[in-house]
């Protein structure tokens, strides 16, 4: 019986990773190689843009030349009036709300239903696993689990730990288009080289956390369940907008000690 466990454990293991290669690499051709998937990165660059002006005609009202209005002055050439925590940073309030209001919209539970039906067939995930896996595409790693937290309790070892590497492995959408933002004028189409990277890193984040961590206990399975949903679209920007605001001070926050302690 043990001889047959461990060689039923080593078959498994075998097609994890082999599976996990296969996604990875099938992710990687279709993302980067399809002119399809290459026009809409560009697209979704250009998408970018227009958050970026967006929240910059809010910040301008709200902070006048501080965040982002002309100056009421004669700038001095070469000087930058360039200032992180009311001109940049605020992108994540404003993807928060929209992030929100898709959520609302129920365009966002129809992305993460198909993620999450991918990872289980493929890679022989429980339901709760593959829903927050696939959620972390889409939000951060504090948000995806709430999206299963009636199910967190039973989840096994094994299943917890792919949770948090999951979630230690993707970009979070909230800040995704912050990075794409400061890095467009050095690296061209940022924002798909970004997605890219954080969509193959779903399964590769898989097969590793099974590997170190393997299953031995029965899957946990769930549905889709929604967290605190709004009443209407207002309410969901709103919710959306203070969650935000916590991501937002948590950033300047942690900038500012990094900064500090290099």
């Amino acid at each position: 019986i043990s001889e047959q466990r461990a060689a039923g454990g080593v078959a498994g293991r075998l097609r994890l990773i082999l599976f996990g290669l296969l996604i990875q690499l099938g992710l990687a051709f279709t993302l980067l190689k399809l002119p399809l998937f290459q026009w809409a990165f560009v697209k979704l660059n250009a998408v970018v843009v227009i958050l970026q002006a967006a929240t910059n005609a809010g910040t301008s009202f709200v902070f006048g030349y501080i965040g982002g209005a002309p100056a009421p002055f004669v700038q001095i050439e070469g000087a930058s009036s360039f200032i992180l925590a009311v001109q940049a940073l605020p992108l994540v309030l404003v993807i928060s709300a929209l992030s929100a209001l898709l959520f609302h919209w129920r365009v966002l539970p129809v992305l993460v239903r198909f993620f999450a039906w991918a990872l289980e067939r493929s890679m022989g995930l429980g339901g709760a696993v593959s829903i927050s896996a696939a959620a972390n595409v889409f939000v951060g790693m504090v948000e995806a689990p709430l999206l299963v937290r009636p199910y967190l309790q039973s989840l096994t070892r094994s299943e917890l730990f792919t949770v948090m590497t999951v979630g230690m492995a993707t970009i979070a959408g909230t800040v995704m288009i912050l990075y794409a933002q400061i890095l467009d004028p050095v690296i061209p189409n940022a924002l798909g080289h970004l997605l890219a990277a954080s969509l193959i890193s779903v399964p590769a984040a898989v097969m590793v956390s099974r590997l170190m961590v393997p299953e031995t206990e029965p899957l946990t399975p769930c549905e889709f369940i929604e967290v605190a949903p709004a009443a209407n679209a207002m309410e969901a920007v709103t919710k959306g907008a203070m969650d935000g605001v916590a991501l937002l001070i948590n950033i300047i926050a942690i900038l500012i000690v990094f900064v500090a302690l290099v």
